[in-house]
This record gives structure tokens, sequence and C-alpha cells, in this order.
């Protein structure tokens, strides 16, 4: 049985790359993070791979940067505080930070592989975010985690509505301070694009789900390159 480079036979889980570009906007309200999903893999191997890839195919060069980092010491060195899965952290010069890492989910839909192992088929992937003010409270420190991955939009926003509640342990839409969701025809709540759910609880934890297709690294270059021409 091949195994998928932690132990795993391989199709046990799936490794999905993580692309996330932040940067702190003079304008408060603006958008400060980007996240998406740019493949998804059967093997770790296969995921680490792209993952150390993603920022030269999505158009930029090495030299484009101030900071590179790609090792775990030097994540420790740099008091990198989100260290799991992390496999490229990088800066740019008018301070925008991308951080490109792998996250792993059981694959419940046994979805196979190709010959490069990467599941080729449209995926949606349903992703919690924790703002973490006791850290900064500017909000640029978040923490990005996959909680499942679809087939289809609709089984992963029936998914998402689901995400931070648990009635079983009386956890529902009551126990938060606020809680907002996006109605059944809208993609997103008020709360940046591809947010349907936002919540804040009752010693001001807040939480953002999101329902992101996964994207071909050609559609994320062309994004890259209209951003860099915009903000040139």
């Amino acid at each position: 049985m091949a195994l998928s480079g932690n132990g795993a036979p391989e199709g046990e889980n799936l490794y999905h790359v993580v692309f996330t570009t932040s940067h702190l906007p003079k304008d408060v309200n603006a958008q400060i993070e980007k996240v998406r999903v740019c493949g998804s893999y059967t093997t770790l191997p296969a995921a680490k791979a792209a993952a150390h890839r993603t920022l030269f195919e999505a158009g930029y060069e090495r030299e484009w940067f101030d900071d590179y980092e790609t090792n775990e010491q030097d994540f420790i060195a740099h008091k990198v505080k989100r260290r799991t899965g992390l496999c490229v952290l990088a800066k740019a010069p008018d301070g925008t930070t991308f951080r490109v890492s792998v996250a792993t989910t059981p694959n419940t839909l046994g979805l196979k592989g190709g010959d490069d192992h990467k599941v080729h088929q449209d995926l949606y992937h349903v992703v919690q975010t924790n703002i973490l003010y006791a850290e900064d409270d500017t909000g640029e420190e978040r923490e990005h985690n996959v909680e499942g991955t679809f087939t289809s939009y609709e089984e992963a926003r029936k998914f998402a509505s689901q995400v931070l509640l648990a009635p079983e342990d009386g956890i529902t839409k009551e126990s938060f301070e606020t809680y907002d969701e996006a109605g059944p025809d809208e993609k997103d709540c008020g709360f940046g694009e591809n947010v349907v759910v936002h919540a804040v609880g009752k010693n001001g934890e807040n939480y953002l789900v999101s329902v992101l297709k996964g994207q071909e690294m050609e559609s994320v270059r062309l994004a890259e390159a209209a951003m860099r021409i915009r903000s040139a």
C-alpha cells in the first residue's frame, strides 16, 4: 500500500495548499487578507512541492521579496507563532505578507488524485478563520482551518452553516454575542468576499466561515498580476 508521506495510506487524507496574502491598509475597514485554496492532493510530498512552487507560479520572483523563508528554523528565529503546515513565509517591500501552508483533512469523499496526486475536479472548501485580537488588536493576526471539502457549493454551504454550532453541547447561535449568516441567495454576509458566517463570542472572539472554490494557479497568477498593476 502506497503511503502519503506522513505514514497515512495514500488517499486517506487530503492535503490542501492554502495561499494567504495579508496587508494592513490605512483604511481600517478595507479587506486586509485574501485566502485561496490552490490545489488538493492525496499525498503530503506532492502538496508540499506544490506549496513551494505557489508564489513563483503566481508570477512572483524570489528577488521581489525582502524576506523569503522556507524552513522551520527560520520560522522559529522570526518568532512565527503559527507554524503548523507552514511551507513558505515571504514579505514584500510594501509590507504585504505571503503565507503558503498545507492543511490536512480526512478524505471523507474518497476523492482520487491523478498521476501527479492532485485532485482534478472542482472542489469547495469550508474555511474557518479565527481573528486573534488577543495577540494583535489590529486584527491582522489570524489562523485558518480547512474544516471540510465538498464537490458542490450547496453541500459546502450547508456544512458551513453548522461549523460554529454544536447543539448537542449547548452551542447555538444564541451562544454568541453576535451571529451573522448570509441569506439563502447570498454568497456573503457583509464581512468579506465568500464569508457566509461571522460570529463574535461572549469574550470578544471573532470567527469567519468562508466557502472557497479551489483555484487553479493560472487564475491566481492573473489575479495577482492585476493586483500588482493596481498597487503600482
